[in-house]
């Protein structure tokens, strides 16, 4: 498909607008009202083929305070249009948590944002679970860009070429697939193929452990093998009590010069347990990535009513920082237990016999049931089976007096 190939298309799904207003300001000269903007956005979409759904947008600026809050840029006289507005560190967490509670059917991305490497990589995931994204390209480095209708048309474009253009297509008016079957769905394991969330991963049904590691700051012993490393870390949780069912991912920081780290990241995946290193780049973006891929994995994997899936953060990144224990709560709430392991100096020993139990024993936090509060407590896997338990005993006499 070529960049600028005109592309027949029809959509009655629901249209999510991400508009990163510091990378695309409003133009200066053109109006501080953004009606008039909303406006011919809405127009652009519908001419490309994206009518008759539900459509939001969803600002992100520096400058708004209020995360959340239902903007006064509304435009009343449009029933199926509203906007929010929310200041953010990266919208990418936002593109993720929509993907994993609409429908039915995959919804429409319409990025106006730069795609820097973060962006550019959630997109393609989001597109290959089925979900159509188009991107506006950014202007020339001189000029800003105008949000005219004309404009929007000459520089959208689907991820991976292709100007959308409405043509009438009787197939889409036959009933689409809801994403909520999705967890019906089995995605049998390939071995030889790394799970890197690029594509839906792996079904796996009932108890689970999936370990995010920040292996930068928290290294492994250095002289260990992909498959001695996992051994370790398996072993440890199955000993406190963690299902025996456990997926790593190791997260590295891909723009050093470390040998072994870069040796982890490229080539063929060589070991055969399930342990995968993933470039994470610096610091901050280690923290994005590593929210991004839990809720991929939250959106692939979506728990029903207990807390059989235990998802459990090797970092130091979270602790103090609102915002990322906020979206960690989010996961909580949809029945992953959280646990949360920050090592500090003492207990960061990878090359004593006692890792990795010290760090669960000593730098392990879980949140606490009843607020979105991270609890000192030692971690406990019982609570949550007791939760669990609670809640099945309740529906069961909920139906005995139905």
């Amino acid at each position: 498909m070529g960049e600028d190939d005109t592309i027949g298309f029809e959509s009655l799904k629901q249209t999510l607008v991400y508009w990163n207003m510091d990378d695309y300001p409003i133009p200066v000269d053109t109006t501080d009202e953004l009606d008039p903007v909303f406006g011919d956005i809405l127009k652009a979409l519908d001419v490309m083929g994206f009518r008759d759904g539900h459509i939001d947008v969803f600002l992100y600026d520096e400058q708004i305070n209020r995360e959340g809050a239902l903007v006064d840029w509304t435009l009343p006289e449009s029933e199926y249009y509203c906007a929010f507005g929310y200041k953010v560190l990266d919208i990418t967490l936002y593109m993720i948590r929509h993907a994993s509670c609409i429908g039915p059917g995959p919804a429409n991305y319409f990025v106006i944002a730069k795609p820097k490497r973060e962006l550019h990589r959630v997109l393609h995931c989001l597109q290959s679970r089925r979900h159509n994204v188009l991107l506006v390209k950014p202007p020339p480095p001189d000029e800003e860009f105008l949000f005219s209708v004309a404009s929007l048309l000459e520089n959208a474009r689907f991820l991976g070429g292709g100007k959308p253009r409405f043509k009438e297509l009787y197939a889409s008016h036959a009933s689409e697939y809801d994403i909520s079957f999705e967890k019906y769905v089995e995605i049998k394991e390939d071995v030889s193929k790394m799970v890197d969330f690029s594509e839906r991963i792996p079904t796996v049904r009932g108890p689970r452990t999936a370990v995010f590691w920040d292996a930068v700051d928290y290294p492994f012993p250095p002289s260990s093998t992909p498959d001695e490393i996992y051994h370790s870390i398996s072993s440890a949780l199955v000993e406190r009590y963690f299902s025996d069912n456990i997926t790593i991912w190791a997260y590295l920081d891909d723009d050093d010069d470390d040998k072994k780290g870069s040796a982890l990241l490229g080539g063929d995946k060589t070991w055969t347990s399930r342990i995968y290193f993933l470039p994470g780049g610096d610091k901050a973006s280690r923290r994005i990535r590593m929210l991004n891929d839990m809720f991929l994995l939250a959106r692939d994997s979506p728990q029903c009513s207990s807390y059989d899936a235990s998802l459990v953060l090797f970092a130091d990144q979270f602790i103090g920082a609102a915002y990322y224990i906020n979206m960690l709560q989010r996961l909580d709430d949809i029945r992953y237990h959280i646990l949360l392991v920050t090592p500090t100096l003492d207990i960061n020993k990878p090359e004593t016999p006692q890792w990795p139990g010290l760090l669960i024993d000593r730098g392990a936090a879980t949140f606490a049931l009843e607020t979105c509060k991270i609890s000192e407590e030692p971690p406990s896997p019982k609570k949550h089976e007791a939760l669990a338990a609670a809640e099945e005993e309740e529906t069961r006499k909920t139906l005995q007096m139905i």
